[in-house]
C-alpha cells in the first residue's frame, strides 16, 4: 500500500501538468487556474469565460467543463495529453485534480483578488 501511494506521489506532477495543458487549450486566453473556486483567470486578473461560439454563449463554460466527463471535451486537446484517460465516460477533470491532491500534490491554493495570490500558472 505504501509502494502505491509513492509511486502515485511520483506521477503527480505529471498529472497537474496534464491538467494545466488541457485547461490552457480550452481556454485560449486563459492564464491562471485558481484551483479553490476552479475558475480561469486572464493576466490581468479577469475571469475568462472561455471562446465563444457563434451563438456567443461559451464553448466549454468555466463552470461546467470540470463536471463533464472526459470524453465529452475535444479529442484533438485532451489525447494528447491525457491519452487513454481522455475517451473516460467516469473521469472529469476535478476528479484528476481532486486525485492527484490526495496523492500528496502540492497544489498552490489562492484568490486571484487584488494582490494576485499564488495561484497554479497555465502559460
Amino acid at each position: 500500500m505504501d509502494a502505491a501511494r509513492i509511486a502515485l506521489r511520483e506521477t503527480t506532477p505529471e498529472v497537474l501538468d496534464a491538467v494545466c495543458a488541457v485547461v490552457a487549450e480550452l481556454f485560449p486566453d486563459g492564464k491562471y487556474l485558481c484551483v479553490n473556486t476552479l475558475t480561469v483567470h486572464t493576466a490581468e486578473g479577469r475571469r475568462t469565460v472561455g471562446p465563444l461560439d457563434r451563438r456567443r454563449s461559451p464553448k466549454y463554460p468555466d463552470h461546467l467543463v470540470w463536471e463533464w466527463p472526459l470524453d465529452r471535451l475535444p479529442k484533438r486537446i485532451t489525447r494528447p495529453h491525457l491519452g487513454v484517460h481522455a475517451d473516460s465516460k467516469k473521469r472529469t477533470l476535478k476528479g484528476l485534480l481532486k486525485q492527484a491532491r490526495r496523492a500528496g500534490a502540492e497544489i498552490p491554493w489562492g484568490d486571484v483578488g487584488r494582490h494576485y495570490a499564488p495561484r497554479l500558472r497555465l502559460r
